[in-house]
């Protein structure tokens, strides 16, 4: 719950007066002009995995596929990688651990959007807005999975096959991972800001580097980070693809008098 409540706070700092600079509007249409567009993204991210138009199936049937093959590899993977190296390893992979937090990356978001206020940059409030719409839709997805599927975690269960579904228990919501799924969100949304090779590749292995910390510190099984990247990729792409024009248009609620109304809004 405190993770959801903070996903709501977070949103509503970063969309409270987005692109005030464009035109005068209230703070109560910049936060509703904020969740429409949310809402819009997250209808896209639950039918993107079956969009014929997109090769969505066969994405999708690469995905299932490659969690299903790194599931059959799970406890040999868990064997050699937990506790494995040496100690300045196990800093390292405490410090991935904990830069992979869902939290930093929406107080990063947020940074990001202040930061542009401050210096007038509207490129840098649309980059902390997408970081922030991008982390909130892959947490929130993650969550749902999570607490759906149960899988046990693998120091609780020691069981790769472990699954209490709908059970709601914190050592039962392994798969998939929301450290990972955050850090491939933000590393999606941050390589379509560069056409650099190498800084595009930095970013997501910095995020590569948080999933292989969760098997490190045997948080996850190796599946529950494939499927976490898969997520947080998918979510990074829905929110670059939509503020760079796909899906600006959409419906929204509007109200003139005594007349409730249904107002087709975009941007350009």
């Amino acid at each position: 719950m405190r993770s959801v409540l903070a996903i709501i706070l977070v949103l509503s700092c970063l969309t409270s007066q987005a692109f005030a600079e464009e035109q005068p509007i209230s703070f109560g249409t910049e936060v509703q002009e904020g969740f429409v567009r949310l809402g819009n993204e997250s209808l896209e991210v639950v039918t993107a995995p079956v969009d014929t138009e997109n090769y969505g199936p066969l994405v999708t049937l690469a995905v299932a596929g490659g969690v299903a093959l790194t599931y059959v590899f799970d406890e040999d993977i868990r064997n050699k990688l937990h506790g494995a190296g040496s100690g300045t390893l196990n800093t390292l992979a405490d410090v991935g651990s904990g830069i992979g937090n869902p939290f930093v990356h929406l107080g990063l978001a947020a940074a990001v959007y202040g930061g542009g206020r401050l210096a007038s940059s509207a490129e840098w409030q649309e980059t902390g807005m997408m970081l922030g719409e991008a982390v909130v839709l892959a947490d929130a997805t993650s969550f749902i999975l999570k607490q759906t599927i149960g899988r046990g975690r693998p120091f609780a269960s020691n069981d790769k096959g472990s699954f209490r579904p709908l059970q709601f228990k914190s050592d039962y919501d392994s798969l998939p991972s929301m450290h990972t799924a955050s850090s491939f969100a933000l590393a999606s949304v941050m390589a379509s800001k560069t056409d650099n090779l190498a800084g595009k590749a930095l970013y997501y292995l910095g995020a590569t580097f948080v999933g292989f910390s969760r098997i490190q510190k045997d948080k996850h099984w190796a599946s529950d980070i494939i499927l976490g990247a898969a997520i947080g990729e998918l979510c990074g792409r829905v929110v670059t693809n939509y503020h760079a024009g796909k899906n600006r248009v959409a419906i929204a609620p509007l109200v003139s008098g005594d007349s409730a109304l249904l107002a087709l809004v975009g941007r350009w």
